[in-house]
């Protein structure tokens, strides 16, 4: 399609692709050079990992913010995260579509909602358009669909690997289900599988305790309550979780009960406690915490605290 076939609005418009589809090439290119995916989400992965129950619920019908569609059922390889068109789009329908949009005479979208975040059913050109117009909502049919574990505009297809291990943590616990208001939300692969020996470890000793051994969901509704809950509270009370920027109350929690056995192997020897909160200040890149830490774990846990007798007073 060439400008001297096109009248002046025609023109203008397809100028404002092509300016568009620029910018998604350049935005694409420094992302992977930078190794930050600018894909959008795939709805279709984000059901089989995180679980998604089939909607129920009739559309609703409302203005929903354009920065919170993230996703795509089926064209997530044709727009990049902020819903710039890629080569493989049809510059006429996407300029036929855009000068509609400024008319105000298309119809709403289709939308999934799943959590805080919206998938585009149907209406990925216009969406495109509109964010490209500089446009803030959209008119749309949108179906919610329950989700078990938190998901925002933040997330990228790297986040969907913890999301999905939080998912199936929240399966096979259902601590969602007693704890609605629970977020027991880990920031390291591989953190929940250890949580759930945790929770096994508790479900053994709650079966040696009483007549009738409990099943898992019930040993991680007590573990939670009487195990997880206190030592978090301890934290939120300290302070202490400012030291570590981009980690969550429960990365403390799983550090301090996988390091706290081995101390107490020697009842506070403080060479050991100075190990473990200097290896878990490198690997979380946080300097000039020991110290302090230091002082708040043996708080938490007095029997740490090496003994060090006061020397008796001199006599004169």
């Amino acid at each position: 399609m060439s400008n001297t076939d096109l009248d002046g609005s025609q023109a203008a418009t397809l100028k404002i692709f092509n300016e568009a589809r620029r910018r998604a090439f350049v935005q694409d290119m420094l992302a992977e050079a930078g190794g930050r995916p600018d894909s959008l989400l795939s709805f279709d992965e984000v059901r089989r990992q995180l679980h998604l129950s089939e909607p129920s619920q009739e559309p609703v019908t409302k203005e929903v913010s354009l920065d919170k569609i993230v996703g795509s059922v089926g064209r997530y390889h044709d727009f990049n995260r902020a819903f710039l068109p890629r080569a493989q789009v049809d510059p006429r329908r996407w300029t036929r579509i855009a000068r509609l949009q400024r008319q105000s005479r298309l119809p709403p979208i289709d939308l999934f909602q799943v959590g805080d975040v919206y998938f585009v059913r149907d209406g990925h050109h216009r969406v495109s358009a509109a964010r490209t117009l500089k446009y803030r909502t959209i008119r749309a049919h949108v179906v919610e669909i329950p989700l078990r574990v938190p998901l925002d505009t933040t997330c990228s297809p790297d986040d969907l690997i913890r999301k999905a291990e939080y998912a199936d943590f929240l399966e096979k616990t259902s601590l969602d289900r007693t704890y609605p208001d629970q977020r027991v939300e880990l920031t390291l692969p591989g953190g929940y599988a250890s949580l759930l020996q945790h929770i096994e470890v508790h479900q053994f000793y709650m079966g040696l305790r009483s007549r009738r051994y409990p099943n898992l969901a019930e040993a991680a509704n007590n573990w939670y309550r009487s195990v997880y809950l206190p030592v978090t509270e301890r934290i939120q009370a300290s302070g202490v979780l400012a030291n570590f920027p981009g980690r969550t109350e429960a990365d403390l929690y799983l550090w301090i009960s996988e390091n706290r056995a081995r101390l107490q192997m020697r009842y506070g020897d403080d060479t050991q406690v100075s190990e473990a909160v200097t290896d878990f200040s490198k690997e979380h890149h946080v300097p000039g915490v020991r110290r302090a830490f230091r002082r708040w774990l043996y708080r938490l846990f007095p029997r740490l605290r090496p003994y060090n007798p006061k020397p008796p007073p001199s006599r004169r």
